[in-house]
């Protein structure tokens, strides 16, 4: 499967600026891009801003998962000759982005460079031939290599534009991620019942991601608290510590469930027990849109652990993850 980075391609952006009216050339944001030199780009990079993260998160598979990195040629017009560009990879990408984003202190988990195992590159050249302005570098990705759980950065650079000047926008940083076919967005309702207080309810329906764990794992993440599930108390909005359960796929099925801080987690030895009921799809297909799948499962507190709160839960599929 070939994943495309889509840009504004530049020529139509110059072709709009030359067509605008006079009083535009009197603004402080005109350039005249018609009098200046070509210039060689990263325009994925351009549109999302220099040091930024761009994230690609790619379906696990045994069959390389191709990344397409677009490569410009910045000018008002062709040329008229072939423009070869070299890319390099720029490790040092990486330590930079942790230390602005301060990554690298505390107890904050580091971005790390993609291991060479994970990805190919047939070559660091391309040419944009005459007459055109746009061309791609294509990464194979090895999905299936892909630590699902790790922070990885692929960090391209344009080192030499073939006699063109390179622009500032010149390097792509590509956080890489592995995600399997139930990783998405899901609308969850459902009900549950806390044991040791009637006044704790759920806090539904909640929006959360299922993030990818392994190639049949997915892990319950609330992007307002993180890793945890929301609750409704007495005092007002909670969660459960220590405790967000990693629920197993076997097709359309869930076969099991984890807490993803490990069973026994935390000062109350939190843990997942799957429970029965109806563990599986009832509509549609993982990964199709609308799709739902059915769950009931138990945490526990204490080794061995005693039956504390009960889940009954419908997650209803609304599209991929940021």
């Amino acid at each position: 499967m070939k994943k495309i980075i889509y840009s504004i391609i530049t020529v139509l952006i110059i072709t709009a600026a030359l067509s605008l009216s006079s009083c535009l050339k009197d603004s402080k944001y005109y350039v005249n891009l018609s009098q200046g030199a070509p210039l060689v780009e990263l325009p994925l990079e351009a549109r999302n801003l220099a040091g930024n993260l761009v994230p690609e998160a790619l379906p696990i598979s045994s069959t390389p998962q191709v990344i397409q990195v677009a490569v410009n040629l910045a000018y008002a017009s062709t040329l008229n000759t072939p423009v070869t560009v070299t890319l390099a990879l720029d490790p040092t990408a990486v330590t930079t982005y942790n230390h602005a984003n301060g990554l690298d202190t505390g107890g904050n988990v580091p971005y790390t460079l993609l291991p060479a195992a994970d990805y190919s590159i047939p070559s660091y050249q391309v040419t944009i031939p005459a007459g055109q302005h746009l061309v791609y570098l294509n990464i194979n990705i090895n999905t299936s290599l892909v630590d699902p759980s790790g922070l990885f950065i692929l960090p391209i650079k344009i080192v030499n534009g073939g006699g063109q000047q390179i622009s500032n926008y010149n390097e792509l940083l590509l956080a890489v991620g592995a995600k399997n076919q139930y990783d998405g967005v899901y609308i969850v309702t459902g009900t549950l019942s806390d044991n040791t207080s009637s006044s704790i309810t759920g806090s539904y329906p909640e929006t959360v991601y299922l993030e990818t764990a392994s190639a049949t794992a997915d892990g319950f993440y609330d992007p307002n608290i993180g890793f945890g599930h929301a609750i409704s108390t007495s005092a007002g909005p909670s969660y459960y510590a220590s405790f967000a359960p990693v629920f197993t796929f076997s097709g359309s099925t869930i076969t099991g469930i984890t807490n993803y801080y490990g069973q026994y987690s935390g000062s109350h030895l939190r843990s997942a027990v799957l429970g029965s009921g109806v563990n599986k799809y009832t509509t549609g297909s993982p990964g199709q849109a609308g799709s739902v799948f059915q769950v009931t499962y138990i945490m526990d507190q204490g080794n061995p652990g005693v039956p504390r709160t009960t889940f009954v839960e419908t997650f209803t599929y609304q599209g991929p993850r940021p």
